[in-house]
């Protein structure tokens, strides 16, 4: 690509000819959908870890492969269920396992939808198959939403990690030597 203008902060693509015409509102959607798409991974990661937790495997892949995303949401909702935490902590983590499985199903409209920029309303239009029925949703994005929703699953990281140490933390030194509970995997 000789032209970088588009790109933000000097982006060099490894493969030029992909972001060739790219304008702005195409830059930032892409960028969007790649932090929902890292965000998203982090949540299944810790959501793994703490289905182990609840299902009290000795080590993380002993057991068979659990599902991902909203399907993985309901696996630990079903072991939370019975689990003999207390119920304020269940219902702790049940608020965000509901809004966890709002972010993926998002995630999937998102990653999984074709998009098209409407040039009458400023809007992108996502196209995606839906499940179950034999017609695609069909919606109207703006391009911060991607952000937002990568913004919002940084968030519930952040609290089921907190939930996960507080519930099954393990002690362990940081880097200044201060002992403190940590969410660990058992791998």
């Amino acid at each position: 690509m000789s032209d970088n203008r588009a790109l933000p902060l000097g982006i060099e693509p490894p493969i030029p000819h992909l972001l060739q015409g790219a304008d702005e509102e195409e830059l930032t959607i892409t960028l969007g959908l790649g932090l929902i798409a890292r965000k998203a991974a982090e949540a299944e990661y810790i959501l793994h870890g703490i289905y182990v937790h609840l299902v009290e495997a000795e080590k993380a892949y002993s057991q068979l492969p659990v599902a991902t995303g909203g399907a993985l949401v309901r696996q630990c909702r079903t072991k939370l269920e019975a689990s003999p935490l207390a119920d304020s902590c269940k219902a702790s983590l049940a608020e965000d396992l509901d809004a966890v499985e709002e972010g993926f199903r998002l995630r999937n409209r998102y990653l999984h939808g074709y998009w098209i920029y409407d040039d009458e309303s400023y809007q992108w239009l996502t196209l995606k198959g839906a499940h179950g029925t034999d017609r695609p949703e069909i919606t109207f994005v703006e391009s911060g939403e991607v952000w937002k929703l990568a913004d919002r699953m940084q968030g519930l990281c952040s609290r089921l990690l907190h939930w996960d140490t507080a519930h099954f933390g393990e002690p362990a030194d940081d880097e200044d030597g201060h002992q403190g509970l940590v969410s660990r995997k058992r791998i």
